[in-house]
């Protein structure tokens, strides 16, 4: 690897801190784990009513465990209801008008944090960072692919 494939991911990678730090901050000002704040943005961009639960775990990436955990949390706040599904085993989430607030100030909050982001730069380097980084291992410029093939194609052994 480069020294300029490590500049380029070390860039992506400062930049993905600060990202997530303006998420953090957004989670933060609702009183919410990122987590929670993840789960209320899931369902929401799912229509927020009756929102198969299954739906939510496989839009989040997280176990069954982790989710069923998750609801009752967010239950016990008030921010979302659950009912049980047409089959019985399933379970249907909807935003309560407490959750839909709590989400809103979140992402009221992201979008502040966005501004001070851009306003130090952050943005534009995670901008720079992953185009750079997703042309240089998306798009196979002749040179390195000449080079590639080149490489992998050795003349058979002598004998």
């Amino acid at each position: 690897m480069a020294s300029t494939d490590y500049t380029v991911l070390a860039g992506v990678r400062h930049s993905l801190r600060a990202l997530n730090g303006v998420i953090e901050a957004g989670a933060k000002a609702a009183e919410l784990t990122v987590q929670q704040q993840a789960f209320l943005l899931s369902l929401a961009a799912h229509g927020g009513m009756h929102v198969p639960l299954a739906d939510l775990r496989a839009d989040l990436g997280m176990d069954q465990a982790t989710t069923s955990d998750l609801l009752g949390r967010l239950g016990r706040r008030a921010l979302v209801t659950r009912r049980t599904g047409i089959d019985r085993r399933a379970v249907d989430v909807s935003l309560t008008r407490s959750g839909r607030s709590t989400l809103t100030r979140s992402v009221r909050a992201i979008g502040r944090e966005m501004k001070l982001a851009k306003a130090r730069g952050d943005l534009d380097a995670l901008q720079r960072s992953l185009r750079a980084y997703l042309a240089y291992h998306t798009e196979r410029p002749a040179s390195r692919a000449t080079a590639r093939d080149s490489s992998s194609r050795r003349a058979p052994a002598s004998r």
